[in-house]
């Protein structure tokens, strides 16, 4: 019976220890890699960089320029984005860091003079990119695991306490 008692213990960590290692840790981005938010060598270039990684819930991302005047802009609607609509949240100081909460498409552009038309835009798409029909509380990867953790323990304790 203790032998019994000892392996289903052991069984218990391990398995509370896998539920929390597939837990998600938060990245931070420098925008543009090594580029940074600037004027790109061509237009294609953010989109590029995004379509690199896979962007989560908790992800944050640094607005770094080092020549000119910038702006990051972040506008409502991909109309707004593909016109370049200079009206927005606007980040005017480099190294701004901008960490998202929710599954979103964020645009992002530069409202400096024609820079947006040179290019100077992006689309971040954070987890599918489309944002909840309904206001559902969030969980973050470590909380679920933690929450199918302790349901997983109640299951076994009720079990073998019968």
């Amino acid at each position: 019976m203790a032998s019994r008692l000892c392996f289903n213990i052991g069984f218990l960590i391990v398995a509370s220890v896998g539920l929390l290692h597939g837990a998600y840790a938060a990245n931070t981005y420098i925008v543009g890699g090594d580029l940074g938010w600037i004027i790109p060598p061509n237009s294609s270039y953010y989109e590029e960089w995004t379509s690199q990684s896979t962007f989560q819930i908790g992800d944050s991302f640094v607005f770094n320029w080092t020549t000119g005047t910038h702006t990051a802009t972040e506008v409502s609607t991909k109309e707004e984005y593909d016109n370049c609509t200079k009206m927005g949240i606007i980040l005017k100081d480099a190294g701004v860091k901008v960490t998202f909460k929710d599954n979103a498409t964020h645009y992002f552009l530069c409202s400096e003079g024609t820079h947006c038309e040179q290019g100077q835009k992006m689309v971040i798409k954070i987890g599918d990119g489309i944002p909840p029909s309904f206001a559902a509380p969030s969980l973050t990867a470590a909380a679920a695991a933690a929450a199918l953790s302790a349901l997983f323990f109640s299951t076994l304790a009720i079990f073998f306490l019968n």
